[in-house]
């Protein structure tokens, strides 16, 4: 999948900063993803009401792994919309991901679960229907320093 770069529309604001830095590195995006411990994670409920919580969850190899089960709130949502956005706690170094949710199985939910287990050191079993591993494919990736949001800003597509 091949990824483009570009620098997302801004208002000319004076609260947005000068512009003086570079845009955000994608090595840099990535590096956010990696070293985040928790994510706040968004989905919408069949009736259109936005629903958010925070995850565990790894960024490897291009994706966002995390596990919910079935039943929770999350799990029913992306049972009936896979549209989901991310991002690690925090706000000063930002990196925001928007793509679709895709329930794991096999090899991937065992790479999956391993991985969660190097980060966390808590081990899920790839095999339990009761708590599936999902990937969030992204499809827009936005990244930006809040001392610079004009000059730091960055948007990437797939």
């Amino acid at each position: 999948m091949s990824r483009s770069a570009g620098r997302p529309p801004i208002p000319g604001r004076s609260e947005y900063g000068r512009g003086t830095a570079a845009a955000v590195a994608w090595e840099d995006a990535e590096q956010r993803l990696r070293d985040a411990r928790y994510y706040w994670l968004a989905t919408t409920r069949p009736d259109g009401r936005p629903h958010t919580v925070p995850v565990w969850a790894v960024w490897e190899r291009g994706l966002l792994l995390f596990a919910t089960s079935p039943s929770t709130v999350t799990g029913r949502n992306l049972a009936h919309n896979p549209a989901v956005a991310a991002h690690p706690d925090g706000a000063r170094d930002v990196v925001l991901v928007e793509g679709r949710a895709e329930r794991l199985s096999g090899q991937d939910a065992a790479s999956a679960a391993h991985a969660y287990e190097a980060k966390y050191g808590w081990r899920l079993d790839p095999t339990d229907a009761g708590m599936p591993f999902f990937a969030l494919r992204p499809q827009v990736v936005l990244a930006w320093s809040a001392a610079d949001v004009r000059g730091t800003a960055a948007r990437w597509e797939w």
